[in-house]
C-alpha cells in the first residue's frame, strides 16, 4: 500500500469543503459511505468550545498589557478633586459667615433657651398714703409656686413634698397629681403669693421641676381700714375697684426681665440669676383721708349698725374750707353671717338715696338767700296737706300753726318747707339745689360714682313738684349731701370734695393736686343766719342727741323713706324702709369740719328710725375723736345749748 504525500491541512479544508456541500447526494448511495464519510469529517472538525476559550485567554491577555488610564487622566482626575474641595471649603466658609452675622442672633438665642429660662420681674405697685404719710395700701414681698410636670421624675414624692410645706387641700393635691401625671403642660401653678420665707424654704429643697418667682403681693397694712375707698387690686396686680382702679395707671410701674441658668432636670442654678432689664416701680399716691379719723368713723359705724340692727351704714368727715376727705367709710351687715363688716365699694359715692329732711336746709337757705323769707317769717301750716291727689303730712299731728322759718326748720316740717319752696318759686328752687352740688357728679371723679336724681323743675309730675323741697322724689350721693351741707359751713362757698393730695414719682418727686374748685352759692349772711337756725335743731330740735359737751354744734337730720321695687314707698306687706341721716358741723362758731352720718333700714317701727336717734348720737361720739385726732381745740365761747 503506497503512502499519500502530506496534505495542508488548510488546502484540505478546502479541499473537502466541496463534499461537505455534496453531502446529502453521497447518504443516497448507502449507509456504510455515509458513516465513513461523517467519521473523517468529525475527526477533522476543530472543538469549537476550545476555540472560544483561548480566544478569550487571548483577549484578557492583550487587556492586561494595555495601560487602563494614561497620565494624562490622573491629572485631569486630580483637578476635579481639589477644585470641588476647595468649592465645598468656599461654601463651607461663606455658610459660617452667614451663621455669624446674619443668623448669629437666632442661634445664640435657640442655644441660650436650652440652658437658661427668661421671666418676667414684676414692678412693684405704687403704695398709697394717709395724709401723714401712714401707708394703707403697700405692695410686699411674696412667693409664686407653679411646676413643669415634664421635668418632675418623682411626681409622689414632689407632691408629698409641696403638700407638706403649702399645706394643700385635697382638691389642689387632686389637681396637681393629675397634671403630674398627663405632663401634657409645660407650665401649672400649685399656690400664688404665699409667705415669702415659705418660698425660699421651697427653693432650698432644690425640687426638680418645682419653679419659685417673686411676686408681689398687695396688702392693707391697717387691716380694713380704708378699704372702701382704697378698693381691690386682683391677683396680678391689676386695679379692679376705689382708688387702685381710678389710678392704676398712674400706681402700675413697668415690668422687668430676669434670666437664669438652669441644670439639665430644669432646676435652676443658684446664683446665675441675671437683671436684663430693670422693673420701674409705679407712682405713690397721698390722699387726704386721716388713717386715724378713718378707723374711728369705721369703728362708730360698725358698732351703731350692730346695736339697732340695721342694713348698713355710711360716714364722711370733710374738712370745710378745702373740701378734704378726712374720712369716708362704709359697713354693710353681711346677709349670710350677720356681722356687720366694712365694705369693698365705697357706698358713700356710689349708692343714691333719697334724703329726706337734710334737703331742708337748702331749701330755706334759698328762701333766705333770694329775699323771699327771713328768719322769722311766719306761715300758717297744718299738719297735713293735700298736693294733687297725693296728702302729704309732716311728721306728727298737730294742729294749724303759725310757724317762722326759724321754727319750720328746726321742728322739720314738712308743710312749712313746701310753703317756703313756692314762696321761692319752683324754677329758683331748683337752680339753688343745682348750686350746692345735686343732680351731677362731685368732682372725686370716683370709679362708678352716681350723679344722684334731679329732674328737671319742669319734669316734675304730681306731688314730686313739692316733695323734693323736702327731699324725697329725688336722691343724692351721700358725698353730694355732704358738700352741700358744707356751703352753709363754708360761708356760703360750695367746695368740692377731694380725695387725693398729690402725687410721689419714682425719683421722689412731690406732684401736690390742684385745691378743690369753689363756686359761691348763698351769701356769707345767709350762711350766718342757717348757721345759728341750725344750732337750734341740735338745742331744741330734732337733733338734740346730736350735742357735744365740748363743742357747739349744727347740723340737720333727715328721714328719708326708700323706694321699693313696686315703685312706692311701700312693700307688698305695706312695710316701709328708712334712710336715717344727719348732717352736722363743728364747731358751730368757726366750722373746722362738717360730718355726715346715714343708716340704712334702721329698724322699722322703732324710735330708731329717724336721723335724730339712728344717726345723731354717731355723730356726738365721733366729734371729740375728730378734735383731738386733727388737733381742734375747743372755742372759749358759751355753750349754745346751755349748761
Amino acid at each position: 500500500m503506497s503512502r499519500r504525500p502530506p496534505v495542508n491541512r488548510r488546502d484540505s479544508r478546502r479541499a473537502h469543503a466541496p463534499q461537505r456541500a455534496n453531502a446529502p447526494q453521497r447518504r443516497a448511495h448507502g449507509a456504510r459511505s455515509s458513516s465513513a464519510t461523517g467519521q473523517r469529517a468529525a475527526r477533522r472538525r476543530p472543538d469549537v468550545s476550545k476555540v472560544s476559550t483561548q480566544r478569550r485567554l487571548r483577549t484578557i491577555s492583550r487587556d492586561e498589557s494595555t495601560p487602563r488610564f494614561s497620565v494624562a487622566d490622573h491629572r485631569r482626575r486630580l483637578r476635579v478633586m481639589i477644585i470641588a474641595i476647595v468649592g465645598c471649603l468656599v461654601l463651607l466658609g461663606i455658610r459660617v459667615i452667614d451663621i455669624q452675622t446674619q443668623e448669629g442672633d437666632l442661634y445664640r438665642a435657640a442655644a441660650a433657651d436650652q440652658w437658661t429660662r427668661s421671666s418676667t420681674v414684676t414692678a412693684d405697685r405704687g403704695t398709697i398714703f394717709d395724709r401723714n404719710g401712714e401707708e394703707l395700701a403697700v405692695s410686699i414681698p411674696s412667693s409664686t409656686i407653679s411646676i413643669n410636670p415634664k421635668l418632675i421624675d418623682d411626681p409622689a414624692a414632689t407632691l408629698a413634698v409641696l403638700t407638706s410645706v403649702l399645706g394643700l387641700d385635697a382638691d389642689e393635691q387632686q389637681r396637681l397629681s393629675e397634671a403630674m401625671e398627663a405632663k401634657d403642660r409645660g407650665f401649672v401653678y400649685v399656690r400664688r403669693q404665699v409667705d415669702a420665707a415659705v418660698g425660699a424654704q421651697l427653693a432650698d429643697l432644690r425640687l426638680s421641676g418645682v419653679n419659685i418667682d417673686d411676686e408681689p403681693r398687695r396688702v392693707l397694712p391697717g387691716g380694713d381700714t380704708g378699704r372702701s375707698v382704697i378698693g381691690l387690686t386682683d391677683i396680678d396686680g391689676v386695679g379692679i375697684a376705689g382708688l387702685e382702679l381710678g389710678y392704676d395707671a398712674l400706681l402700675t410701674g413697668s415690668s422687668g426681665s430676669l434670666t437664669r441658668e438652669v441644670a439639665p432636670g430644669g432646676r435652676s442654678i443658684p446664683g446665675t440669676e441675671t437683671v436684663t432689664q430693670e422693673a420701674l416701680a409705679g407712682s405713690d399716691l397721698v390722699l387726704t383721708l386721716d388713717r386715724s379719723v378713718q378707723f374711728a368713723c369705721e369703728d362708730a359705724l360698725i358698732t351703731q349698725v350692730s346695736a339697732i340692727g340695721a342694713k348698713a351704714g355710711t360716714c364722711i368727715v370733710m374738712e370745710a374750707a378745702t373740701g378734704d376727705l378726712f374720712a369716708m367709710a362704709s359697713v354693710r351687715r353681711d346677709a349670710d353671717t350677720g356681722e356687720v363688716e366694712i365694705t369693698s365699694g365705697n357706698h358713700a359715692a356710689v349708692d343714691v338715696y333719697e334724703p329726706g329732711s337734710v334737703a331742708k336746709v337748702i331749701t330755706v337757705a334759698a328762701g333766705l338767700d333770694s329775699g323771699v323769707v327771713g328768719p322769722n317769717t311766719t306761715f300758717v301750716v297744718p299738719w297735713r296737706r293735700e298736693y294733687g291727689e297725693d296728702l302729704l303730712e309732716d311728721s306728727h299731728q298737730h294742729p294749724d300753726e303759725e310757724m317762722s322759718v326759724r321754727q319750720i326748720l328746726v321742728e322739720s316740717s314738712n308743710i312749712g318747707t313746701i310753703d317756703i319752696q313756692t314762696a321761692t318759686g319752683r324754677p329758683r328752687h331748683w337752680e339753688y339745689m343745682r348750686l350746692f352740688g345735686l343732680g351731677e357728679t362731685t368732682a372725686l371723679d370716683f370709679p362708678g360714682e352716681s350723679a344722684g336724681i334731679l329732674k328737671h323743675w319742669s319734669d316734675l309730675q304730681g306731688s314730686e313738684q313739692v316733695t323734693v323741697s323736702y327731699g324725697q322724689g329725688m336722691a343724692s350721693t351721700p358725698v353730694q349731701l355732704v358738700s352741700a351741707v358744707n356751703v352753709i359751713a363754708n360761708d356760703g362757698l360750695y367746695v368740692a370734695p377731694r380725695l387725693v393730695r398729690g402725687v410721689v414719682d419714682t425719683a421722689g418727686g412731690i406732684s401736690a393736686s390742684d385745691p378743690s374748685a369753689t363756686h359761691r352759692v348763698v351769701s356769707p349772711l345767709t350762711a350766718e343766719v342757717m348757721r345759728d337756725i341750725m344750732v337750734d335743731v341740735v338745742c331744741a330740735g330734732t337733733a338734740t342727741r346730736a350735742q357735744v359737751a365740748s363743742f357747739n354744734v349744727a347740723g340737720k337730720t333727715g328721714t328719708g323713706l326708700k323706694a321699693q321695687e313696686n315703685g312706692t314707698y311701700e312693700d307688698e306687706f305695706g312695710q316701709r324702709a328708712y334712710y336715717a341721716s344727719f348732717v352736722g358741723f363743728f364747731p358751730a362758731e368757726d366750722p373746722q369740719f362738717t360730718v355726715l352720718i346715714s343708716i340704712d333700714e334702721p329698724p322699722a317701727g322703732t324710735i330708731n328710725r329717724f336721723g335724730g336717734t339712728a344717726a345723731a348720737p354717731v355723730f356726738a361720739r365721733l366729734v371729740p375723736t375728730i378734735a383731738h385726732e386733727v388737733g381742734i381745740q375747743p372755742p372759749d365761747t358759751a355753750p349754745a345749748c346751755g349748761a
